[in-house]
């Protein structure tokens, strides 16, 4: 039997993960936030969507697409309407250290268009 050279790390290709992509520091609101101050912080900030907390602990998450859908389509009041009323709970989370191509997977699964990360 003859011997078979080893493959070495440095000639695998190493896959990115998810940790690499997310936006840190995290931007989360209480649930009593109003939408037109969730829209506002997003806008600050540059970025699509505002995970939202119940004390300590993460319970949804508010998008843009959320703010087209579920306030503007619905006629709801921005000035009024709490992220609760719209926010997609319960909040879907992955680890950070799950390659990027299983979490495109998962999201496409799930229909979802953005994704916690924890650390």
């Amino acid at each position: 039997m003859k011997h078979k050279t080893h493959t070495f790390a440095k000639e695998e290709k190493i896959e990115e993960t998810i940790g690499e992509y997310m936006t840190s520091p995290v931007q989360s609101v209480t649930g009593d936030t109003t939408i037109l101050e969730v829209s506002q912080l997003m806008a600050e900030k540059n970025i699509g969507s505002v995970l939202v907390k119940n004390g300590a602990e993460f319970v949804g998450i508010i998008t843009e697409r959320d703010l087209t859908r579920k306030v503007i389509g619905q006629g709801l009041d921005p000035k009024t309407t709490p992220v609760t009323e719209t926010m997609s709970s319960p909040l879907i989370a992955l680890d950070g250290d799950q390659p990027v191509t299983e979490a495109n997977q998962f999201m496409a699964k799930h229909k979802i268009r953005h994704l916690a990360v924890t650390v």
